[in-house]
């Protein structure tokens, strides 16, 4: 920070926390109200149903963590020796067979070769010539395609960037979506958001006093603190 009576700057500069977009304090669906009506409370404890099944269907539909030993017999000493064997057997006589192969290519190689006259070389040249003329004029056919085209290039240009800046507006929508729910990783650890707190069909009674204490007000308020990106989200202590 600067001084301003003496003017020295001693290099620490505060960063400035960006406001998160989560609200400090979120209003619950009407079902997880004391006393709900029945539609509201059945779509609420719905979400949370679903909410618990998905954690199912991904425990159970996971992948299969890989063995650590595989099942097998045993290769005796002296199976060992034999399979050894084998393979150097085939080995030589594959080296054999490719020598004669090689051989037998050389001889007819020498026995195919034939001079070459002037007039097939004459041939050539001019077979040569005729492919090179041909494959210019398709180069300028092709070039004075492309510039009759040059409208139709230019509209498809304009309809990419207009593409391009389409998905731009979406991801920054969908980021934004994103950060309404969950906080930006800042450690190692995701964001588990807590469940949520519906009451079973026996359990309500529609009288505060009635209602069974919970001790979640904390957890309740920690959450959001992670939430909003606030506090490093930790990993969660199983107790056992």
């Amino acid at each position: 920070m600067v001084d301003l009576w003496t003017g020295e700057f001693d290099g620490k500069l505060k960063k400035k926390s960006k406001p998160s977009v989560i609200p400090a304090v979120e209003v619950e669906p009407s079902g997880c109200s004391f006393n709900p009506s029945f539609e509201s409370h059945q779509d609420s404890l719905a979400c949370a149903v679903a909410d618990e099944m998905q954690k199912v269907y991904k425990h159970e539909l996971g992948p299969e963590p890989v063995p650590l030993t595989v099942q097998g017999e045993v290769i005796a000493e002296e199976d060992m020796y034999f399979l050894e064997a084998d393979d150097g057997g085939d080995d030589d006589s594959g080296l054999e067979n490719l020598d004669g192969d090689e051989n037998k290519a050389t001889e007819n190689r020498s026995s195919k070769t034939k001079p070459v006259t002037r007039v097939k070389l004459n041939r050539r040249a001019r077979r040569k010539d005729l492919l090179k003329k041909e494959a210019e004029a398709k180069k300028i056919e092709q070039l004075s395609k492309e510039i009759d085209s040059l409208p139709d290039i230019i509209q498809e240009i304009a309809k990419e960037d207009e593409e391009k800046q389409r998905r731009h507006l979406r991801r920054f929508v969908v980021q934004q979506e994103k950060l309404k729910s969950r906080p930006p990783r800042l450690g190692k650890h995701k964001f588990v958001s807590a469940p949520m707190q519906v009451l079973l069909s026996e359990e309500i009674t529609g009288s505060l006093r009635q209602l069974k204490g919970c001790s979640t007000l904390a957890k309740d308020r920690f959450k959001s603190l992670e939430k909003r990106g606030l506090v490093v989200p930790t990993a969660r202590n199983r107790r056992r």
